[in-house]
C-alpha cells in the first residue's frame, strides 16, 4: 500500500506528527514567507533559489538552505507516490500563505490517484492563547484526525488565484481577490488583511509591526524579550517569530535618523551577535528618539528618517518604485510615487 504524507509548518508540529503517525512521511514547510521576495513569474526551482539567497546568512549556510528547499520541492513533486496527502495548518498569516503555495503546486500536479485533505484550526480546547499546532502533544494532535476534510475544487481555485495575487507586483490584486467569496478557506481573509497592514501607513509611514513596537516602547516596554512577547499578544493572526521582531527593532534603531535608541551599546545588538551573551542581549533597553516620538504622534512620516527597501510578497518597496501605502481609516491601499 502506498504511504501517506503529512505537510505542516515548522519542526515542532512535524516532530509531534512523526510521533503520532510513525509509519507515515512528514514534510515540514520551512520558510518565513511573510518576509523577503516572492516575485511573480518564477517556477518552483527559481523561487527556491531566490528564497535561499534571501534567507542565507552568518548562521544559515546558503548551500544547505538551498539543498533543503530542493529536497522539500522534490518531496512534494513526488506527490503521486502517496495515497493521501494531508495538510496540517492553522489560521495565522504564515500558515495561510503556505497553504496557498502548497495547494497551488498540487493543483497543477498529476495526482489523480492521490487524496488531498486538510486540517486547519484556529483554536484548541484548553490551550490559551492558541498560537499553533506546535503547542500540542501527540494525544492532543490525535483528536484532530476526525476534523480532516477533503480538499475541494473551490479551495484549489482560491489557492491558485490567491497565490498569484500575493506574488503580484501590484498589491491591489490582493484587494480584488478579497472581494471574492473566501468561505472555502475561512481564515484567509483575516490573514491577507493583516498582510496589507504591513505596508507603510498613510498617517506616518510605518507598517503595523513597526507602529506596535514604537507604541510599546512609548508605554515603557524596554527589554527586547518583553517587547517581542507583548507585540505577539497584540496579534490575532500571528506571523512573526522572535528573530523577525528583533530585525524590525534593528531597522528602527539603524535608520538614517533612528526612531529607537538602544543602551548600553549605542546600537541594538541582535541575538545572533557572536560577541554578545544571551543575558547581555536581554538586558538591552530600548527608548524612543525624538524622531520616533514625532512619527508615532503622526507629526512626521517615517520616510523622512529611513530608507525603505523590502519585499511584501511580490511587491518591492524601494526608492524609485511605486510606494504603496495602507490607509487604515479607509481599510485600503493607496498608491503614491516617492
Amino acid at each position: 500500500m502506498r504511504p501517506r504524507l503529512h505537510v505542516t509548518n515548522g519542526d515542532g508540529a512535524a516532530g509531534t506528527l512523526k510521533q503520532l503517525l510513525a509509519d507515515d512521511d512528514v514534510l515540514p514547510w520551512r520558510d518565513p514567507m511573510v518576509e523577503g521576495p516572492f516575485p511573480a513569474g518564477l517556477d518552483p526551482a527559481a523561487t527556491s533559489q531566490l528564497r535561499a539567497a534571501y534567507l542565507a546568512g552568518p548562521n544559515l549556510d546558503h548551500d544547505q538552505v538551498l539543498r533543503d528547499f530542493f529536497l522539500r520541492d522534490e518531496h512534494l513533486a513526488a506527490a503521486s507516490r502517496y495515497r493521501e496527502i494531508t495538510l496540517w495548518f492553522e489560521h495565522d498569516l504564515l500558515d495561510q500563505l503556505q497553504i496557498l503555495q502548497i495547494l497551488d503546486r498540487l493543483a497543477g500536479a498529476e495526482i489523480a490517484g492521490t487524496r488531498l485533505s486538510m486540517i486547519c484550526i484556529n483554536s484548541f480546547p484548553g490551550v490559551e492563547p492558541f498560537r499553533g499546532l506546535g503547542q500540542l502533544d501527540p494525544a492532543q494532535m490525535a483528536t484532530l484526525l476526525d476534523k480532516v476534510s477533503a480538499v475541494t475544487a473551490p479551495q484549489l481555485d482560491l489557492a491558485r488565484d490567491g497565490w498569484a495575487a500575493f506574488r503580484s507586483p501590484d498589491p491591489r490584486d490582493i484587494e480584488t481577490f478579497l472581494t471574492r467569496d473566501l468561505r472555502p478557506l475561512p481564515y484567509l481573509r483575516a490573514a491577507l488583511d493583516r498582510h496589507l497592514q504591513e505596508f507603510p501607513s498613510t498617517s506616518n509611514g510605518l507598517g503595523r509591526t513597526d507602529r506596535q513596537l514604537l507604541r510599546l516602547v512609548a508605554e515603557g516596554v524596554a527589554r527586547p524579550g518583553r517587547l517581542f512577547a507583548d507585540n505577539t499578544a497584540l496579534e490575532t493572526t500571528l506571523f512573526l517569530g522572535d528573530w523577525s521582531v528583533y530585525r524590525h527593532i534593528q531597522d528602527l534603531c539603524s535608520a538614517r535618523q533612528p526612531l529607537l535608541s538602544a543602551s548600553p551599546y549605542g546600537a541594538f545588538r541582535g541575538p545572533l551577535d557572536p560577541d554578545l551573551s544571551t543575558e547581555d542581549f536581554r538586558k538591552q533597553e530600548l527608548s524612543l528618539t525624538e524622531c520616533g516620538r514625532r512619527v508615532l504622534a503622526n507629526q512626521a512620516d517615517a520616510s523622512e528618517f529611513r530608507d525603505i527597501d523590502c519585499w511584501l510578497g511580490g511587491v518591492h518597496l524601494a526608492e524609485g518604485k511605486p510606494m504603496w501605502r495602507w490607509n487604515q481609516s479607509a481599510g485600503r491601499l493607496q498608491g503614491a510615487e516617492r
